[in-house]
Order: structure tokens, then sequence, then C-alpha cells
């Protein structure tokens, strides 16, 4: 068992034991002042047991979504780097300048996903359009250097749609997911 889980565990326990203890003073005093006030405190930490239990399978989910925050995160910066070397390059190699129309997209993309969010629920989906966000700039980088034929510009574009798809908000998204 993880260190979350059991850190979870263990303050799911300590609430449950809270309930318990609450429970048994309302059982004392069943008439009267202390017990209207010891049935108050009941609910309320009843109410925190409850709150606490929502919020389980997003504390699990933590530590897989900041790494796939990490990777996405330095994935689209590591590309939006190499898109500026590829840009670069276009007018160090004295290539035509008709490379820019693929490329400064490309790097205006890569920028552009350098910003975005990683939910809980999506972080999955954002790591698989990072990875993939890899081969398309290989794609790119071959295309560009007359490495492979300029028709691999089509799985180039197929592979933006990937990336793309991956990488944007569902349109029925949680709200709790838009804090992030």
């Amino acid at each position: 068992m993880g260190s979350t889980e059991q850190e979870i565990e263990e303050q799911f326990a300590q609430l449950q034991q809270k309930v318990g203890a609450r429970h048994a003073e309302v059982l004392k005093h069943s008439d009267g002042d202390r017990f209207a006030e010891e049935y108050a405190q009941l609910v309320h930490v009843t109410s925190e047991l409850v709150e606490f239990e929502k919020t389980i399978p997003e504390r699990l989910a933590e530590p897989e979504r900041r790494r796939s925050e990490r990777i996405v995160t330095w994935s689209w910066r590591g590309q939006a780097a190499f898109g500026a070397v590829l840009i670069a390059l276009v007018f160090t190699l004295d290539r035509s300048s008709w490379w820019l129309v693929l490329l400064v997209p490309h790097f205006a993309g890569t920028v552009a996903g350098c910003f975005q969010k990683v939910g809980t629920e999506q972080h999955r989906d954002r790591r698989f359009g990072a990875i993939a966000l890899h081969v398309v700039a290989l794609l790119m980088a071959l295309i560009s250097l007359s490495v492979i034929s300029r028709w691999f510009i089509i799985a180039t574009a197929v592979g933006w749609m990937l990336v793309a798809g991956a990488s944007m908000d569902n349109t029925g998204a949680d709200p709790k997911e838009a804090r992030r």
C-alpha cells in the first residue's frame, strides 16, 4: 500500500473514531441542552466524514496526476524549444521560407500547449497527447529537413488532430476540473 493510500486510510479511521465518540456522547445524554449540543457536534463530525469520503478518489489519483502534469509540461516545453530550433534551422541551412508556413504554426501550437492544465479526470489523455506530440515533432523535423517525403505532412496533420483531441477539455467537464 502506498503512502498516499495509508494516509487516507488513517484520516478516514480518525474521522470514523470521532463520529463514534460523538455518538457515544449523544447516547449518554438523552435529554436537555447537553443532548442538543452533543447532537449538533455529531452532525458536524459526520458531515466532515461524508465530505472527506467524497474526496477520496481525487486524493488517490493525485500522485498519478502530478506525474502526468510533469510529463505534459516538460514535453510541451521541450517541443516548443524544438520548434524554435527548427525555425532557426530554416534560416541557418538556407532552406525555403515556405517551410515557415508549416513550422510557425507548429511552434505556436507547442507554445500554447505549455500552458494547459492537467486535471484529475483527463490526466491520462493529456499524457497521451504529450507523448504523441513527440512523434509529430519528429515528423516535422524529418519533413522540414527533407529526410522524408513531403507527403508525410498529411500524417503530421493527423497527428496534430490526435494531440489536440487529447489535450482539449471536454465540453461537459466537471466544474471541479476547471479549478485545476
